[in-house]
């Protein structure tokens, strides 16, 4: 069976569930925080890092670090049911707007959701005001984005469910888990959120349960 190594909260991971799960594959958890990686994910190779998917083969250990390979992998070897469209122009599409929003949450989830984890999981120190202030500004830049991508489309890059999609929604449900989002600011976005958290495959997230702190009472109603 395959192995990942995760964190709960971190969106990267929450991605690589995601896929496993639509593609119907069966994995087990190893926890993996990002201040005491699991030991087993250096192992892995020179600066490996969390998610890491790993696999015993009779031909040997396969394994992918990183939202990248590890899903561009699950669609080469499982290509059904396809989460990247089989038009080329559309699937460039998924694949531009699924880095947009890795490298445009980057700064929301360096400075929103790390202060709120220090706030609320670590307890370490104190968070830091004026980065929860930018992190949360930043964030109502992306919602605004987003929220004008899915009221043209239905999805992010088009009719249909992608990787654009589930990058997106692994992202808001880790910033939602404190409360940061204001959905009713993105009614469209909210819609689109609340139809792709109602898949099966996102019910793991939705019961996800962070030691030290609870999620917002909406977090896990499907109809907010």
């Amino acid at each position: 069976m395959k192995r990942l190594y995760h964190w709960p909260l971190d969106p990267a991971g929450r991605l690589v569930r995601l896929v496993l799960a639509e593609k119907g594959e069966a994995f087990e958890l190893f926890e993996s925080t990002p201040w005491a990686p699991h030991p087993d994910v250096a192992a892995l190779a020179y600066g490996a890092v969390a998610p890491a998917l790993v696999e015993t083969l009779p031909t040997g250990r396969l394994f992918a670090c990183g939202t990248r390979a590890i899903c561009e992998q699950m669609e080469e070897i499982k290509p059904a049911p396809a989460l990247l469209p089989t038009d080329q122009n559309e699937r460039a599409e998924a694949r531009r707007l699924w880095a947009w929003v890795e490298a445009g949450c980057e700064e929301v989830t360096d400075k929103l959701l790390t202060e709120r984890v220090m706030q609320w999981v670590r307890r370490d120190r104190q968070p830091d005001s004026e980065k929860l202030r930018r992190g949360a500004h930043a964030l109502r830049g992306r919602l605004t984005f987003l929220n004008g991508m899915v009221e043209m489309n239905g999805y992010l890059a088009g009719r249909t469910l992608s990787l654009a999609d589930l990058c997106a929604a692994a992202h808001l449900s880790a910033y939602d888990y404190f409360g940061d989002v204001e959905w009713n600011a993105v009614p469209d976005l909210k819609t689109w959120y609340a139809r792709i958290k109602s898949r099966p495959s996102f019910r793991p997230l939705l019961s996800d349960r962070i030691e030290g702190t609870r999620p917002v009472s909406h977090y896990a109603d499907l109809d907010f």
